[in-house]
């Protein structure tokens, strides 16, 4: 055997073990990789067609409170009076608002006024006895814990389910007493199911739990659904419905806390289908990438090119690790291998050209991202390509509106109004810079900052009391230099929040969660030149700063809740923060 059959054995054997492992491996990762993008694009799917279905639940139930909040309607309930049932029962009432039954029932359980409609068919329609006895006396519809406390989600009628709606009948004030309940609800049919196909662009099959002749998989899809999440929750999962499907379930509860609606949906498994190709191109094309690599060194040893490319080989790998493209490599000959030399030196000036203009574009690119995003979510974006939303377990987000904006940007020209804005909101911008806040963001004349994340901290509520006084001070500041009535009102809550960068375009650092509306509702009832702050901030500090009770506050979605002003520092506390834009003011 002479040196080139073992140069070629020893070339081919670790070769083809080097493809067989890599294959095995990148097999295996592939196979992990698509069933995991399978399952999130089923389970995005699934969640499509829970948003629809709750979507309309919430649009029924907006309606339905429109509807019952009212004096009208209030005075309705005592006198039953002709013209409101003229003008508001007409058919196409029903049409317009896709309504099968709208009903007003009293306390008591005694219907004062109902009226059903076919949509289909476009005639009156009676109202089933069984959504009667469902109004009736002692119905769990009629009891509300409190006046904001309402009903919506599915309930059986005869053999249909119906999507319900039921509010308390307030004065247009939202105050009490209750003076009864109006029901409104449409039937989840054919043409209901059609729609909501349409717009989950899937195909749906509608099952109640409770009947008998389900098939076999409902029947252990809704058994993992029940053990896994209970009867009172929106819950989902996926089961292998064969090779080439995937079966999504999404179970919803009633108004009665019962199962009442099983969603089913097939879905195709093309994302799996894909991978099984991908794998196979992956086996031809590390085939191929092996047989030419052997043909390619048997070419080099017949041409007696070894040394010289190992030579050249070696440098190049040398110019690699160390990262310096001033290097070159050097050119022996005139052949095709000196050519080559020399391409590799043009093409080595030519990427040190390129890496210097990139290097230059990455900085900006970089100093942009972090200037619109916190430095944490910057760096996971620019490593990452994606960011994932994180829980804060205790977050501190202070809202601020400029009080009388809109009358001010009609009496100021245009650039006057945004250059005094700019002003504002750019002492704003240094206040939470110094203090390190993060600003969220700002929607027209409101702001937004927050304490305790990207990165937690101890002191966020702190951070956030010294913050909202400062922005007291600063405004105070500006209005005595611009001449303008200013004032501002500002709320401030504590709790859990989720906060991170969603889609894939003009990336925005935002909050979601309860405690972000509460510091929202905080501010729209909050007084001009005042500082409210919710009982959880209050707690938070109480020890440091003076703050006065206020009293329950109704706040939508949560009833009355106890809020309170801060007022300042308590002076035995009084801290020196380094305030910056504030003393620019001054």
């Amino acid at each position: 055997m002479n040196l080139r059959q073992k140069t070629l054995l020893l070339t081919i054997c670790p070769m083809v073990g080097l493809i067989a492992v890599l294959y095995s491996c990148l097999s295996i990762v592939l196979q992990r990789s698509y069933t995991q993008l399978e399952q999130q694009a089923a389970q995005r799917n699934l969640e499509r067609v829970e948003e629809v279905i709750t979507g309309d639940l919430d649009q029924l139930q907006f309606l339905t409170e429109d509807w019952a909040s009212g004096n009208d309607v209030y005075q309705f309930m005592d006198d039953a009076g002709p013209d409101f049932i003229k003008s508001n029962f007409e058919d196409n009432v029903f049409a317009s608002l896709e309504l099968n039954f709208i009903v007003f029932a009293t306390m008591e359980g005694e219907i004062i006024h109902g009226k059903g409609y076919d949509l289909e068919l476009e005639e009156p329609i009676p109202i089933p006895v069984s959504l009667k006895q469902q109004l009736g006396k002692n119905s769990p519809l009629l009891r509300f814990p409190h006046i904001a406390h309402h009903y919506s989600g599915f309930i059986p009628v005869d053999d249909r389910l119906m999507l319900v709606a039921v509010e308390p009948i307030l004065r247009s004030d939202e105050t009490g007493p209750i003076n009864g309940v109006l029901l409104m609800g449409r039937y989840l049919d054919e043409a209901k199911v059609e729609d909501i196909e349409l717009r989950t662009k899937l195909d749906l099959e509608i099952y109640r739990p409770s009947q008998l002749d389900l098939p076999k998989p409902l029947q252990v899809a809704l058994q993992d659904l029940n053990t896994a999440h209970g009867n009172t929750e929106i819950s989902t999962t996926l089961r292998l419905s064969d090779a080439n499907a995937l079966a999504g379930y999404v179970l919803f509860p009633g108004v009665y806390e019962q199962p009442q609606l099983l969603v089913q949906t097939i879905l195709p498994r093309d994302i799996y289908q894909q991978g099984q190709i991908t794998i196979g191109y992956l086996g031809f094309a590390l085939l191929g990438a092996c047989g030419i690599s052997i043909l390619s060194i048997g070419l080099l040893l017949e041409r007696v090119i070894l040394r010289r490319l190992v030579k050249l080989s070696r440098e190049v790998q040398h110019i690699g690790r160390s990262n310096d493209l001033t290097l070159r490599v050097d050119v022996e000959g005139n052949d095709e291998l000196g050519s080559l030399g020399e391409c590799v030196n043009d093409m080595l000036g030519e990427l040190q050209v390129s890496n210097e203009k990139l290097t230059e574009e990455q900085q900006k690119a970089e100093r942009l991202l972090l200037n619109i995003l916190p430095a944490p979510v910057a760096n996971e974006l620019m490593h990452d390509s994606a960011s994932i939303p994180q829980h804060f377990d205790e977050v501190t987000i202070l809202f601020a509106d400029i009080v009388g904006f809109t009358p001010l940007s009609k009496r100021l020209p245009p650039i006057e109004l945004v250059s005094l804005l700019n002003k504002i909101f750019s002492a704003f911008d240094g206040l939470a810079d110094n203090l390190g806040l993060e600003k969220i963001k700002t929607i027209g004349d409101a702001y937004m900052v927050a304490a305790g994340l990207p990165i937690p901290r101890e002191d966020h509520v702190e951070a956030i009391a010294e913050m909202a006084l400062a922005m007291l001070s600063a405004t105070s500041v500006i209005q005595t230099k611009a001449g303008e009535d200013l004032e501002i009102r500002i709320g401030i809550n504590t709790g859990v929040v989720v906060a991170g960068v969603i889609g894939t375009k003009k990336f925005i650092y935002d909050m979601w969660g309860d405690a972000v509306n509460i510091a929202s509702r905080m501010e729209s009832s909050s007084k001009p030149g005042k500082i409210q702050v919710t009982a959880a901030t209050y707690e938070k500090l109480k020890d440091e700063y003076v703050l006065e009770r206020r009293g329950l506050v109704p706040v939508k979605g949560r009833g009355e809740m106890e809020t309170y002003w801060l007022e300042a520092r308590r002076p035995e506390k009084q801290a020196q923060p380094q305030l910056e834009p504030l003393a620019k003011a001054n």
